[in-house]
């Protein structure tokens, strides 16, 4: 029965083409889909797949998206990848749950980062990343992930982001370590409650505002 539900690449390709002429956001909100990908390619409308079901994974290496594509509270059973890409708006993962590795590498966001409450299994790549707004990864939780007899560390990269608000990461868990090497926040960092099972790396970071590490736990800060 679960097959009937799942949407086409047919039917995504008629909403996105609708959606173009009538003017208006993509909207897969709560559908069903086996995969999503959009390789290298503009779209010029924003996605929402708030409450979506992703079979496998997302695709979105080297897109461009003008406007936002929210994922709130979507579920995500393999890896999400939006490396080298250019996103007009916001990124919304808030109550997200993704079961693989979120891989932004080098992702241009022109407004927020929204991972407030996001689970996901493996890694969150945002190093080279350039955020014009916050981000805000309030009570995340990144788990180690076990592939093969392969263990991939619930870290958090953002060797060399550039963040022009804050970065909120208040009650998060980490199962690996956080990573802010050669970083750039032109705000706050906000990192009280945080738990750290690893180390906490902020060698050569240029914090702008205030660095608050109330309650924060971690084996060692790198400096």
């Amino acid at each position: 029965m679960l097959d009937k539900n799942i949407l086409t690449q047919t039917e995504i390709k008629k909403e996105l083409r609708m959606a173009l002429l009538e003017e208006r956001e993509i909207n897969l909100s709560g559908k069903v889909i086996d995969f999503l990908q959009f390789q290298s390619e503009t779209i010029n409308n924003g996605i929402n797949l708030e409450g979506a079901i992703i079979l496998g994974s997302i695709s979105l290496d080297g897109a461009i998206i003008n406007g936002d594509l929210n994922l709130s509270q979507a579920l995500i059973k393999e890896s999400f990848y939006f490396s080298d890409g250019r996103l007009d708006g916001t990124l919304n993962l808030e109550n997200a749950r993704i079961n693989g590795v979120v891989n932004l590498v080098g992702i241009k966001i022109t407004k927020d980062l929204i991972c407030k409450n996001l689970n996901l299994m493996g890694f969150l790549g945002l190093a080279k990343t350039e955020i014009k707004g916050n981000a805000d990864l309030t009570n995340i939780r990144v788990s180690d992930s076990y592939s093969f007899g392969l263990i991939i560390r619930g870290d958090v990269y953002l060797r060399e982001t550039n963040i022009l608000g804050n970065f909120i990461a208040v009650n998060a868990f980490l199962e690996g370590s956080l990573d802010m090497k050669n970083a750039v926040i032109n705000g706050n960092v906000i990192l009280s409650s945080i738990k750290i099972k690893e180390n906490l790396i902020l060698k050569d970071a240029q914090i702008q505002g205030q660095l608050n590490l109330e309650d924060a736990t971690y084996k060692e800060i790198i400096k």
